[in-house]
C-alpha cells in the first residue's frame, strides 16, 4: 500500500513519512504540487495525504484532477489543511475529497481515517464481484466526474422488492441467480437505449443504481419495468416460488421500485447532495400505494 504526501512544509511531511513508515505503510513525499498526477500513475499510489495551500496549485485543484482521470480517480484523498472553515471542509467535499483532517493532526486519528480507503483499494478494484457491475464506490467516482466536467446526467435507483424475506425461504444460491438475472437483463436494456454511454452499480442485495443520459430517462424506466414483470411468470416458476409467496405483504415479490434524477451542473453542487436527493425520492417512492415510477426534473433547464 503506497501513500503520497504532498506537502510544502518540508518539516511535516517528513515527520509523517516516518510516523506513518512506522506504521508499514510505504511512504513517497513530494513537496511541490509538481509531478503529482504522474507520480500517483508511476508509483500506483492508493492513497494521497494532500495539503491544500500551496504555490501554484492548490490541493482543491489537483483533487479535481485526480478524480476526473479514470486511470487514477480511484485513489484515496485525505486532505490535511490547517484551514478549518465549515466552508472549506464542504468545499474539500465537493472536489472529490474522501476526507478533511485540520491541523495538527494526531497520528491516531490519521490512522483511523486511513483504515477505511486502505480496505476499500485494498484489491483497487471498482467492481461488484456478483454481478460483475460496479460497486457503490465505481458509481461515486463516475458521478463525481461527471459533476466536475460539468455534465447532465441522469442518476437512477433501482429496487427488487421482498430480497430479504426472500432470502430466509429460497436458498441462497437461488436468490443471488435471480439478482444476476436481473442485473444482465437491466445492463440489456439500458444499453438498447443508450448505447455505452451509461454506468451501472449494484450496491448490495437488490440494489442499483445507474447513471445514464437524461434523454428519454422516464420512458427508459417504464420499459425497463415492464419487461422485468414479462419475465417474472417464468421466474416464479423457476424458482418455484408459490403464489402465498408471491403476494408477500400485499405486493408482488420482486416488483421493482424506480425513480431517477436529473443532475445538472446548476442543480447538484455535489456528490452528497445528490445521493440525499435521490434517497429522498426512493423514500417517496416506497410509500406509494401504486408504485409510480418518480422522476425529479428539477435539473432540467427551462427556456
Amino acid at each position: 500500500m503506497k501513500i503520497l504526501i504532498v506537502d510544502d512544509d518540508v518539516n511535516f511531511s517528513k515527520q509523517l513519512k516516518i510516523a506513518l513508515e512506522k506504521k508499514n505503510y510505504q511512504c513517497i513525499v513530494l513537496n511541490s504540487p509538481e509531478h503529482v498526477i504522474e507520480t500517483i500513475k508511476k508509483e500506483k499510489i492508493s492513497i494521497i495525504l494532500l495539503d491544500v495551500m500551496m504555490p501554484r496549485l492548490s490541493g482543491f485543484e489537483l483533487c479535481r484532477q485526480i478524480r476526473i482521470d479514470r486511470e487514477i480517480y480511484n485513489t484515496g484523498v485525505i486532505f490535511l489543511s490547517a484551514m478549518n472553515d465549515p466552508e472549506e471542509l464542504e468545499h474539500g467535499f465537493a472536489q472529490g475529497g474522501d476526507d478533511y483532517l485540520v491541523k495538527p493532526v494526531s497520528l491516531s486519528l490519521l490512522l483511523s481515517r486511513l483504515a477505511p480507503l486502505v480496505s476499500s483499494n485494498e484489491y483497487n478494484s471498482l467492481v461488484d464481484t456478483s454481478t460483475g457491475l460496479g460497486n457503490f464506490r465505481f458509481i461515486r467516482l463516475e458521478l463525481q466526474r461527471m459533476l466536475l466536467l460539468r455534465q447532465s446526467c441522469g442518476f437512477t435507483y433501482i429496487e427488487l422488492s421482498g430480497l430479504p424475506f426472500l432470502q430466509s425461504t429460497i436458498p441462497g444460491t437461488d436468490v443471488l441467480e435471480i439478482v444476476n438475472t436481473f442485473a444482465t437483463h437491466l445492463k440489456t436494456v439500458t444499453e438498447n437505449f443508450f448505447g455505452k454511454d451509461f454506468q451501472l452499480g449494484h450496491i448490495g442485495n437488490g440494489h442499483f443504481m445507474g447513471l445514464t443520459p437524461t434523454k428519454n430517462l422516464g420512458i427508459f424506466l417504464k420499459d425497463l419495468k415492464k419487461s422485468w414483470e414479462k419475465l417474472l411468470p417464468e421466474i416464479y416458476s423457476n424458482y418455484k416460488l408459490s403464489s402465498e409467496i408471491i403476494k408477500y405483504k400485499k405486493e408482488p415479490l420482486l416488483d421493482t421500485y424506480l425513480c431517477g434524477l436529473i443532475c445538472s451542473p446548476n442543480s447538484i453542487t455535489s456528490t452528497q447532495s445528490a445521493f440525499d436527493s435521490l434517497r429522498q425520492l426512493y423514500m417517496q417512492c416506497k410509500l406509494q400505494a401504486n408504485n409510480e415510477i418518480l422522476i425529479d426534473r428539477r435539473g432540467v433547464n427551462i427556456k
